[in-house]
C-alpha cells in the first residue's frame, strides 16, 4: 500500500498558481470582447503573483498579497473595488514589482468603468514609470490609443495605435492596432497615413475577413477606390 505523502508549502503554492492560471486563462477566454486591451496579460499576474511570494520580503509579500486579491476581483468584473487594491499598491507600495503590474491592471480597470480619462492617466503611469515587460508596455500604448478613441480624439488614437507597431513590431496585438490605427486614421480624414497603415497591415498574413472589412471601411471613407482584393 502506497504511503500518502504531505504536501510541502513549496508544492501547495505551486497549485495555487497553476490553478490561478487556469482560471485566468478559462475566464478571459470567455469575455475576449470586453477585454480587448489584457487578452493573456492576466497570466503575467498569476506568475508575478507566484515568483515575487517566493521571495520572502516582508513588503513585497504584502504587496502580492493585495495583488492576488485584486486580480480575482478583476476577473469578476468588480472593476472599482479592484482599483480600490490596485491604487493602494501604487500608494503603499510603489517600489514593489507588484507596483508595475498594479500600475497596468488599475488602468484596465477604469477602462472597463468607462472612466477613460483615469484609464489613460494610469496607462501612461505604467509606460513612463512602471514597465513590467515589452507585452505590457504594447498593450499600454494600445490601451491610451483606445482611451483617446473612446473620447473621439481619432488622430491623436490613430499615432499611438502606429506607435505600438514601430515600437514593438512582433507583438501579438499589432494587427488589432494598425486595423484600428487605420480606421481612427481615416475617421480624422487623413487619408494618407490611414492608407500607410492599410499597406502595413494587408501584409500580414492570415488577415482573411478583417483586412476585406477594413479595405471596405477605407472605401467609404475615400482612402481607397474600390474593394477588388482578394485575402487568404
Amino acid at each position: 500500500m502506497a504511503t500518502r505523502q504531505k504536501l510541502t508549502k513549496q508544492q501547495m503554492k505551486q497549485d495555487k498558481f497553476i490553478t490561478l492560471v487556469f482560471r485566468a486563462q478559462e475566464y478571459f477566454t470567455g469575455h475576449t470582447s470586453k477585454f480587448l486591451l489584457g487578452i493573456g496579460a492576466i497570466v503575467v499576474i498569476a506568475i508575478a503573483v507566484f515568483l515575487i511570494t517566493s521571495q520572502g520580503q516582508t513588503k513585497a509579500r504584502e504587496a502580492n498579497d493585495i495583488l492576488g486579491r485584486a486580480s480575482v476581483e478583476f476577473r469578476s468584473g468588480n472593476f472599482q473595488l479592484a482599483a480600490v487594491d490596485f491604487q493602494n499598491i501604487l500608494d503603499n507600495f510603489g517600489g514593489t514589482e507588484s507596483a508595475k503590474l498594479a500600475s497596468y491592471y488599475i488602468a484596465n480597470a477604469y477602462f472597463n468603468l468607462e472612466n477613460y480619462d483615469q484609464a489613460e492617466e494610469y496607462f501612461r503611469l505604467h509606460y513612463d514609470k512602471y514597465r513590467y515587460d515589452d507585452m505590457l508596455s504594447a498593450n499600454a500604448l494600445a490601451g491610451i490609443g483606445h482611451c483617446l478613441r473612446a473620447k473621439g480624439l481619432m488622430k491623436e488614437a490613430a499615432d499611438e495605435f502606429f506607435e505600438v507597431y514601430q515600437k514593438y513590431p512582433d507583438s501579438y496585438i499589432v494587427p488589432d492596432c494598425l486595423f484600428i490605427g487605420a480606421k481612427s486614421y481615416a475617421s480624422a480624414d487623413d487619408r494618407e497615413d490611414a492608407r500607410k497603415l492599410y499597406d502595413i497591415y494587408v501584409k500580414i498574413p492570415g488577415q482573411g475577413q478583417r483586412a476585406l472589412e477594413l479595405e471596405q471601411y477605407l472605401v467609404e471613407h475615400g482612402v481607397l477606390e474600390s474593394t477588388t482584393s482578394n485575402y487568404d
